[in-house]
């Protein structure tokens, strides 16, 4: 397009978080066209709302899934105010992929009473994750309507799924659940969230043994740190990769108080499979300075997520 033209693109994407999509306006979106303040993630939303993966409207943040506690982290033994994923972990702690009780949250089991599922049949005020599910439920990933977060599957009416028939405010992850229960691969009992792993008494645990109040994601984690993958120290969230100080990451080494996802970063970063560096999240692309991007090489405060794009200060230098 000629040199006007592109300014013109540049400066309407200025400012802007895009994920996939035309969007507008100080947005964020993951795949969808999206307008007014909002984040998105696959599908057209409307009005600072988050969406991944479906038609959503009204103030709404969806994701997809398993968030719980103070901490979270990923496939570690961990320790105080953690959140665990896949390992037996103890009192207020979450869990993936284990046997858990009393207050816990699940992925992937059977689970009962106040407990959040993601992946199964559940009844009553429960979260679900791909399936079909109706009433107050958030959905990521299918067709849905009013204030709904979903995941792959049609759903209707505030209800968020994870992967399996679900029927009123109720979010599954992988098992058949009842009464407002969120489960994540485990059997678990009574207000629990696991995902993967033994645990007991208020407990959210993602595939390693932990200990109070603690999640973890396949990592060796310590005090208030959420991980994933990775072993990480004190407030940290870490997904794939060695990590270290109130850092948040995914499948990269990154230092400093950084979240990535797939790529080595530093500093105050979240990133998702790219190479990145300052304030930035990324998704598939090499990025730089406060962006968060998706699959697309972009640049200076912008996300993006599946579609080239270039840096706006590239853009707006053009001659």
């Amino acid at each position: 397009m000629a040199t006007n033209e592109v300014k013109a693109e540049a400066s309407r994407h200025q400012n802007v978080r895009h994920d996939g999509i035309n969007e507008t306006d100080n947005v964020r979106h993951e795949g969808v066209n999206a307008t007014d303040n909002v984040r998105h993630e696959g599908v057209n939303a409307t009005d600072n709302v988050r969406h991944h993966g479906v038609n959503e409207t009204d103030n709404v943040r969806h994701h997809g899934v398993n968030e719980t506690d103070n901490v979270r982290h990923g496939g570690v033994n961990e320790t105080e105010n953690v959140n665990h994923d896949g390992v037996n972990e103890t009192d207020n702690v979450r869990h993936d992929w284990v046997n858990e009780t009393d207050n816990v949250r699940h992925h992937g089991v059977n689970e009962t009473d106040n407990v959040r599922h993601d992946g199964v049949n559940e009844t009553d005020n429960v979260r679900h994750d791909g399936v079909n599910e109706t009433e107050n439920v958030n959905h990521d990933g299918v067709n849905e309507t009013d204030n709904v977060r979903h995941d792959w599957v049609n759903e209707t009416d505030n209800v968020r799924y994870d992967g399996i028939n679900e029927t009123d405010n109720v979010r599954l992850d992988g098992v058949n659940e009842t009464d407002n229960v969120r489960h994540d691969g485990v059997n678990e009992t009574d207000n629990v969230h696991h995902d993967g792993v033994n645990e007991t008494d208020n407990v959210h645990h993602d595939g390693v043994n932990q200990t109070d109040n603690v999640r973890h994601d396949f990592i060796n984690e310590t005090d208030n740190v959420r991980h994933d993958w990775v072993n990480e120290t004190e407030n940290v969230n870490h997904d794939g990769v060695n990590e270290t100080d109130n850092v948040r990451h995914d499948w990269v080494n990154e230092t400093d108080n950084v979240r990535y996802d797939g790529i080595n970063e530093t500093d105050n970063v979240r990133h998702d499979w790219v190479n990145e560096t300052d304030n930035v999240r990324h998704d598939g692309v090499n990025e730089t300075d406060n962006v968060r991007h998706d699959w697309i090489n972009e640049t200076d405060n912008v996300r993006h997520d599946g579609v080239n794009e270039m840096a706006i200060i590239e853009l707006l230098s053009l001659p």
